[in-house]
């Protein structure tokens, strides 16, 4: 009997934990699932709720002789065509088109990690002294100077600029690494 079988049996035998194993090791991958189905990060919360709701309730339905995992999709891919066929978002598509199916778009958990980070930069930027903040802003423009054109910008000495750079980068690690552990605490 494989680890998800166990799982299930010991749901329907009222093990809550064992169903709460089952939604953390199955919810994002149904989650971007469904995402690259509907394309609305909140719809597929919802949707993705749904489909462990439903899940939980037909659980004694569950035959044992398929794969848990493509049964979960394919409650997921059902849940997908009745929000479609309710609010009639239905699309039409070249069957040539289906190669190019795959989203191009970041998924959700991508979408809040880049948030999160760009959040933390940012905070840590703000705190720096003001030669060290120019030196890291103008170090990240799109431009990319070089510590030459930076040392010239600021008119301060090149080799002063790449102390103070190194030395602002240096704390930024320091600065992530105690946030990921407050984080963990």
């Amino acid at each position: 009997m494989d680890e998800d079988s166990k799982l299930v049996q010991e749901v329907l035998n009222g093990n809550i934990d064992s169903f709460n194993i089952i939604v953390n090791k199955y919810e994002l991958s149904v989650m971007k699932f469904i995402y690259n189905i509907i394309r609305n990060k909140e719809t597929a919360e919802d949707i993705t709720q749904e489909v462990f709701i439903t899940l939980y309730n037909k659980l004694y339905m569950y035959k044992k002789q398929y794969k848990f995992s493509n049964w979960i999709f394919q409650i997921a891919k059902n849940k997908c065509i009745d929000y479609m066929r309710k609010y009639k978002r239905v699309y039409e598509s070249n069957i040539e088109e289906i190669r190019n199916l795959a989203s191009k778009e970041e998924g959700p958990e991508q979408s809040i990690e880049f948030k999160e980070t760009k959040e933390k930069v940012e905070t840590y930027i703000n705190n720096l002294e003001e030669p060290d903040k120019q030196i890291v802003i103008l170090r990240y423009s799109k431009e990319t100077l070089t510590f030459s054109d930076i040392a010239e910008i600021l008119n301060i000495s090149e080799s002063s600029v790449k102390r103070r750079y190194y030395k602002a980068r240096e704390k930024f690690k320091e600065y992530i690494s105690s946030n990921e552990k407050r984080c963990r605490i």
